[in-house]
């Protein structure tokens, strides 16, 4: 009898409750702890093997040691409620040694505690708040479809204002809705990226001022960065044009340039065409013109020729002792079009 006693133990893994409503809270309160006691009512050791949450939002913890048949212990669910508004109800399964799923679930409502000032951060003078100064379009395609973001304003004067814009590229279409922003009220501008018109390409940032209309000289901080990264489409060639197409080779990634010397240095970096068709650079990007002149002798490369890059490094324009960069060449080959060529200046 002893021994069929011991065979047939088994662990029990048993819970006051199994689900734990938090009412109204404030988002404001961030993260909210509901306990879930248990008891192993069972006549062998238990063991919490792991707890699993439906989402990210809930996290529970749960001891992580046996425990004996008679005693008690608790699993925590936490909810992360800051920047989730409204009504939620999650779940956390707890799997145990005894081969045992056990359901936990979590609910509640949230209620936002942000204002505007929360929100819309920027104070742009003349009672005009926006969300951000910084809109990115991220990958664009001169040949497809324009994109269209929106960047959200709060008029917290007391009296309705109409939105102007000074500085906008020919790049940019911007519409203003509504058009009269009432006081403490919400509005938007839909800003488009023409993608055919924009003449770059590689990471491209530009400008433009927003202000209130006849409050021009109360305007501060109020200059909206656009940036975008714009690529050449080559989604649509075919295979032979592949095939027939320019390839880009450059004899050197690297160039290392001294910090000891006081004089401008040159570096001479050979770009070679070894497709079949022309090949054209499209760009060389580079983000510290002052410090790193570069020329190109020709953008165009007949196949099985090539072309120098001449590259100065401009000590005078420098107060880093070691100094990493990079140039990117653009080129309108289809399977390189990008290649990176460090630029180091150390010992």
């Amino acid at each position: 009898m002893v021994v069929a006693n011991v065979l047939w133990a088994a662990a029990q893994l048993t819970f006051t409750k199994s689900s734990h409503d938090f009412g109204t809270i404030r988002e404001s309160d961030g993260d909210v702890t509901a306990e879930f006691e248990f008891t192993n009512t069972g006549d062998a050791p238990l063991l919490i093997l792991r707890a699993a949450s439906s989402c990210g939002c809930t996290a529970p913890d749960y001891p992580h040691q046996p425990i004996r048949p008679g005693q008690s212990g608790k699993v925590t669910v936490t909810y992360h409620a800051k920047g989730r508004p409204g009504p939620f109800q999650k779940s956390v399964t707890v799997y145990d040694n005894a081969q045992q799923r056990t359901l936990l679930t979590i609910m509640g409502n949230v209620v936002s505690t942000t204002t505007p000032d929360d929100t819309y951060a920027n104070q742009m003078g003349a009672g005009l708040r926006s969300k951000t100064r910084a809109m990115n379009f991220f990958d664009v395609y001169p040949t497809r479809t324009n994109r269209t973001r929106t960047l959200q304003f709060y008029n917290e004067s007391d009296e309705p204002i109409q939105l102007a814009f000074r500085g906008v590229s020919k790049n940019l279409w911007l519409e203003s809705d509504p058009e009269i922003i009432q006081p403490k009220q919400e509005g938007k501008v839909l800003i488009t990226f023409l993608t055919a018109k924009a003449k770059d390409w590689g990471l491209h940032e530009e400008t433009f001022e927003v202000f209130v209309k006849g409050k021009e000289t109360l305007a501060k901080n109020n200059v909206i960065t656009i940036t975008a990264d714009i690529w050449e489409d080559f989604s649509g060639l075919s295979r032979k044009e592949r095939d027939n197409a320019g390839e880009i080779e450059v004899q050197q990634t690297e160039a290392v340039f001294s910090a000891s010397a006081k004089m401008n240095q040159t570096k001479t970096i050979a770009i070679r065409n070894t497709g079949k068709g022309k090949l054209t650079i499209r760009k060389v990007a580079n983000d510290l013109p002052d410090i790193f002149q570069t020329q190109l002798e020709s953008t165009v490369i007949k196949p099985g020729q090539s072309t120098n890059l001449v590259v100065t490094y401009v000590p005078s324009a420098n107060s880093v002792a070691d100094l990493a960069h990079h140039l990117m060449i653009i080129s309108n080959d289809p399977t390189n079009s990008r290649v990176i060529v460090n630029l180091r200046v150390g010992k």
